[in-house]
């Protein structure tokens, strides 16, 4: 039973952690482009603060992307401690790896789960400085 668990959890681990990475990479181009653009609007209040505020979502959004791939590959390692015990017939020392293990990845999709959420806050940020430059001009 135990050794069936591993099993369905060690495909699913890696594959998560690439696409988190891949987010995190996302992110941090986001951030490059919004200090560039905070430089480039010095003189205009109103639009920088919007920038600045979304910028600050998005240092959130990093962490958080941050502490879901961590514990990502906390999972992917204690899913290895249990798929070395099960193979050694140590099924209740294989059992608690398999227990963090799952423990580790529900901390690291709740984090994701946040992340999407400010998501939607940020792109909600940059349609209202869309609609504000629109409007000014």
């Amino acid at each position: 039973m135990i050794l069936e668990a591993v099993g369905t959890l060690f495909p699913a681990i890696p594959l998560a952690i690439a696409a988190l990475n891949f987010r995190y990479t996302s992110l941090a181009g986001l951030m490059r482009n919004i200090f560039t653009q905070i430089e480039a609007v010095e003189n205009r209040q109103g639009e920088k603060g919007l920038l600045l505020r979304e910028l600050r979502v998005l240092k959130t959004r990093m962490t958080l992307v941050k502490f879901s791939l961590f514990f990502a590959g906390v999972s992917f390692i204690l899913n290895l401690f249990a798929l070395f015990f099960s193979y050694q017939f140590m099924t209740n020392t294989a059992s608690g790896f398999l227990a963090s293990t799952i423990i580790a990845l529900i901390t690291s999709v709740s984090c994701f789960c946040l992340e999407t959420v400010l998501s939607t806050k940020a792109l909600s940020l940059h349609i209202s400085r869309a609609d504000h430059t629109s409007f000014s001009t």
